[in-house]
């Protein structure tokens, strides 16, 4: 019997390909793209093949690919090519499938979209002259047959590639990855305090046994619209706080307290903060001045949480002058990372974490981008786990998780938070290898380097011609590391450091470098 494969259809520009290998690296399985698959076996292109034989033997080929493809017992992600449709015996075939289990995606975009990406290669036989009005006869003559073929619909338009790939996976949860491990555990090593870090999909079943046994009650700690954590055996009072920067402040945490009082939470109970880096940086720090020191469990419910915020037990609010000013080391009891709430996250959320994620490619040199999502995830709490064993206090090497931080904060201090978190470090990163090349420490490859890793993300990574760099040089003096004048974390060829006394003239070249068009 053939395997259960996933198959990709759509037309072209949708995003089979890169999907599909995307997809693949989630679910260890292989990938295969029909059209690449029909080049190699044939030692010619396909323009090659439609411009010598045709179009009709052309479908021929891709007809009898397709079957031996599909007639493996390997598991494969499949992105086939756009016409595959047409074929009758095609059609037949991916109905075969399905009946075996298989279980076939229709992604789809817009015309526009489809136009924009298909420019990019000139290997479009059938897209030669006026390439709107082509695909618009496309759709029109493929859209029943693609509909007809498919077990769902999926439309890429505006999305990244990590957040089609968890819709996908959501459409086949009945199609299992291979080898299915379930979440992982990341031990944070700080003696008598350490604690695990749950990191995968259905991690959120790992809750209850973070909860401390002898806590009586718990409060926990939201935003409206997050995802609610499954009832707990014990007493529970939910309390709400609000969107958006302004809400992290002394005020919130005020009035988290005397909920607290209210309810009667004494130092032996439990705080709960349920969302992404706000909520586990103001229910930390609530939970670190509570009758001085209430135990506190995280379950991170965004990307940026998962791989930053919730884990190493940083909190604090921010004052008008800057972010984080006031705050508290407070370690946390336990964290939950559960991967199946990245598929609800709006995409602004995801492109944030992945700004935290980039960071990580310079702190280690891990090529992250070969790992599945959840293998990614948990590699950045491992990185950040042995930094926080190391160094719980800052006092020396957690110093370097703070890698574009410095113009990061600044960005989302001068523009009024324009920029939410996870964007401005990615913009400060960029601002920090340019540092780094004028200052000596790393050549224009590096500073390259860095612009790939950003795009690969989908990340800003040119710094808006509208800011004041004088302002944003104002505000780095302001920060909490600033100990001795302007510190940044810059990359060098001994990896990333610490760097005090930057003069402020080369901090204002390294803004103009960023704002530059590559």
């Amino acid at each position: 019997m053939a395997a259960p494969h996933i198959v990709l259809v759509g037309l072209m520009g949708v995003g089979k390909s890169s999907v599909g290998r995307a997809l693949a690296r989630e679910m260890k399985w292989p990938f295969i793209d029909t059209d690449t698959t029909i080049e190699s076996n044939e030692g010619r292109t396909i323009a090659d093949i439609f411009a010598v034989e045709g179009e009709p033997a052309f479908r021929r080929i891709e007809r009898s690919a397709l079957e031996s493809i599909l007639a493996s017992s390997q598991p494969t992600v499949i992105a086939t090519g756009g016409g595959v449709v047409e074929t009758e015996s095609c059609r037949d075939t991916l109905a075969a499938a399905r009946r075996s289990g298989a279980r076939v995606v229709w992604l789809y975009a817009t015309i526009p979209t489809m136009v924009e990406r298909t420019s990019r290669s000139n290997n479009r036989p059938l897209l030669e002259g006026d390439r709107e009005s082509t695909l618009t006869r496309l759709l029109d003559r493929r859209g029943t047959l693609y509909r007809s073929v498919s077990d769902a619909k999926i439309e890429t338009d505006g999305k990244s590639v990590a957040r089609i790939v968890r819709e996908v996976m959501n459409e086949v949860a009945n199609v299992q990855p291979t080898s299915p491990a379930g979440p992982r555990r990341v031990r944070v090593e700080l003696g008598e305090r350490a604690y695990e870090v749950a990191v995968g999909a259905g991690a959120i079943a790992a809750l209850p046994q973070m909860i401390p046994p002898d806590a009586k009650r718990a409060v926990i700690v939201s935003q409206v619209g997050v995802p609610s954590i499954p009832e707990l055996d014990l007493p529970t009072h939910l309390v709400h706080i609000g969107d958006g920067e302004h809400a992290k402040t002394l005020a919130t945490v005020e009035d988290l307290c005397r909920q607290f009082a209210r309810f009667g939470l004494t130092r032996n109970d439990l705080v709960i903060g349920v969302g992404g880096g706000l909520v586990t940086d103001v229910a930390g720090f609530a939970a670190a001045s509570w009758h001085r020191g209430t135990r506190v469990v995280h379950v991170a419910t965004t990307l940026l949480a998962m791989v930053d915020a919730a884990i190493g037990g940083k909190t604090g609010v921010n004052l008008p002058e800057g972010k984080n000013l006031v705050g508290a080391f407070w370690q946390p009891s336990g964290v939950v990372c559960d991967t199946n709430w990245l598929a609800t996250l709006p995409e602004r959320e995801l492109r944030c974490g992945w700004g935290e994620v980039a960071k990580y490619h310079f702190l280690t040199g891990d090529d992250l981008l070969t790992m599945s999502t959840d293998e990614r995830i948990a590699r950045c709490v491992r990185i950040k786990a042995d930094i926080v064993a190391q160094d719980e206090r800052e006092g020396g090497r957690r110093a370097l998780l703070n890698y574009g931080h410095t113009f990061g904060h600044a960005i989302e201090t001068v523009t009024g938070h324009r920029f939410a978190h996870g964007e401005a470090v990615a913009i400060g990163m960029i601002c920090a290898a340019h540092l780094a090349r004028i200052l000596g420490r790393v050549d224009d490859a590096r500073v390259e380097a860095h612009y790939r890793v950003l795009d690969a993300y989908g990340l800003q990574s040119v710094l808006p011609a509208d800011l004041d760099h004088d302002a944003l040089v104002s505000a780095m003096g302001r920060d909490k590391k600033a100990t001795s004048g302007l510190v940044f974390i810059l990359d060098g060829s001994a990896g990333l450091e610490s760097v005090a006394n930057v003069e402020p003239v080369h901090v204002l070249a390294a803004l103009a470098s960023a704002a530059g068009v590559r």
